[in-house]
């Protein structure tokens, strides 16, 4: 699938690709190697720890066969369309994660603050955006995923990624550092039940399935996951940070920036949304905590 402005998206893609060379180079460089993972603690782990069970999952979404490939549902839209659609959701986006960093809230007040940008800025923004396009619905009609192929269990290769990439992830020697969360079963599955809703449903339909689709009929399809990744990134910042901005700028760009491209890729490759949707909540909710809530 060719795009508008290829030379614009090799570009794009080549500075952020410089950019987390840079930022790895400098945390090693500084002796910072030893990154947070989670907003909800202070656990590290080193940031090389974050890139394995990426690069297993991408490297299986790549060469495992694919249902349906080189589609997107946004292809018969016309470019001036796409130009404005990707103009105001990279804004709104943009514009997320600087009330973030401009705030001086803590605790539970920037987390109440969080959602309420959140609900506005990743939500009702595309929200009012798609329906105002919807005046016209027989141009707005999305194409059906067109199949590649008449293999069956291709569809079960999505399962396959997540299940390889869960291990690496969570259970090996690469794995994150499983953290009790010590409260009430009922009032764990509450704050769960809402953050899986807020952050892995919300974000992953306004980051990828929105904004992402997009940008890659814009730029081409890794451009696209790359500029996608760093903004999804970005506001990490927030929540993350430890006050010094050069180590958090780097932090994020290294651990979300690149597990980013993974959700990212996995969109470009399958434009399955229960995929990016399951990952994103595994990632958010440690297996062993789902686990924990179901025996105690």
């Amino acid at each position: 699938m060719d795009s508008y402005f290829p030379k614009a998206g090799k570009l794009i893609g080549g500075i952020i690709i410089l950019l987390i060379l840079l930022s790895s180079l400098w945390l090693i460089w500084i002796g910072e190697t030893n990154i947070r993972y989670s907003g909800d603690h202070t656990g590290t782990l080193p940031f090389w720890n974050k890139w394995i069970p990426v690069i297993v999952g991408i490297l299986l979404v790549r060469f495992l066969p694919s249902h349906h490939k080189n589609y997107n549902p946004l292809q018969q839209f016309e470019l001036r369309r796409i130009i404005i659609q990707t103009v105001i959701l990279f804004s709104s986006g943009s514009l997320f994660t600087i009330c973030l960093l401009t705030t001086n809230f803590e605790g539970m007040t920037l987390q109440l603050w969080f959602m309420i940008f959140k609900i506005i800025l990743l939500l009702f923004t595309p929200f009012m955006l798609l329906l105002f396009y919807k005046s016209n619905p027989e141009k707005e009609r999305q194409k059906p995923v067109k199949s590649t192929g008449g293999n069956r269990w291709y569809r079960f290769t999505p399962l396959i990624v997540i299940i390889v990439w869960g291990y690496f992830n969570f259970f090996s020697t690469f794995s994150t550092p499983f953290v009790s969360a010590r409260m009430e079963p009922t009032i764990l599955i509450l704050i769960l039940l809402v953050g899986f809703l807020i952050n892995s449903v919300l974000e992953e339909l306004f980051y990828r399935v929105w904004l992402q689709t997009r940008l890659e009929l814009l730029l081409g399809t890794w451009p696209a996951i790359l500029l996608t990744s760093l903004l999804w990134a970005s506001w990490h910042i927030a929540l993350h940070g430890s006050g010094h901005w050069d180590i958090d700028t780097a932090t994020v760009i290294v651990n979300h920036g690149i597990v980013g491209l993974f959700l990212g890729y996995l969109w470009a490759r399958y434009r399955k949304v229960w995929v990016i949707i399951i990952v994103h909540g595994l990632i958010n909710a440690h297996p062993q905590q789902l686990i924990e809530i179901i025996f105690k």
